[in-house]
């Protein structure tokens, strides 16, 4: 039980920051608009403090959103494979009979597939870090480290 939550609660965070990375700064189809509702107020205006503490200019706001913006269409079909199988896995665990191989294989499908969203996540990271300048890469690294202490990202940051 405990095994289980540990390992929903791992693709939980990997999931949310994949999407964090896909989806902060990026332009969406209706001229460059986060998405509608309260999530989009709140990425909004997580990632506007996230580019105040940074102080990104203007010039490194638009390559920014470039960046995330070229990376959404790899993260995409990747989540959506991650959720198949995901859901692939929770019908064998919750099967009548146990079929450990099958559990283990997709286990290990699921791990590359979440291998596949760090890969992009540190290509991501580091694209966005060349943007910055070299102070603005200290605070950023500044940021990293208090998420990693209180093992969340905060809505909009770059993954990394």
């Amino acid at each position: 039980m405990v095994h289980k939550r540990t390992t929903m609660a791992k693709a939980v965070v990997l999931f949310c920051i994949a999407t964090i990375t896909a989806c902060a700064g990026i332009a969406q189809a209706d001229g460059g608009g986060w998405g509608g509702g309260q999530c989009g107020k709140h990425q909004r205006h997580s990632f506007r403090k996230f580019e105040q503490r940074l102080g990104l200019t203007d010039a490194q706001k638009l390559q920014t959103k470039a960046v995330f913006q070229a990376h959404r269409a790899v993260v995409k079909p990747i989540i959506t494979n991650l959720r198949a199988e995901q859901d692939n896995l929770q019908a064998l665990i919750h099967a009548d009979t146990i079929d450990e191989a099958a559990i283990r294989a997709e286990t290990a499908k699921i791990a590359g597939i979440q291998a596949d969203l760090n890969v992009n996540r540190a290509k991501t990271d580091a694209q966005f870090r060349a943007i910055l300048t070299p102070s603005q890469v200290v605070i950023l690294k500044s940021l990293q480290q208090k998420r990693h202490k209180r093992g969340t990202a905060p809505a909009g940051t770059p993954a990394g």
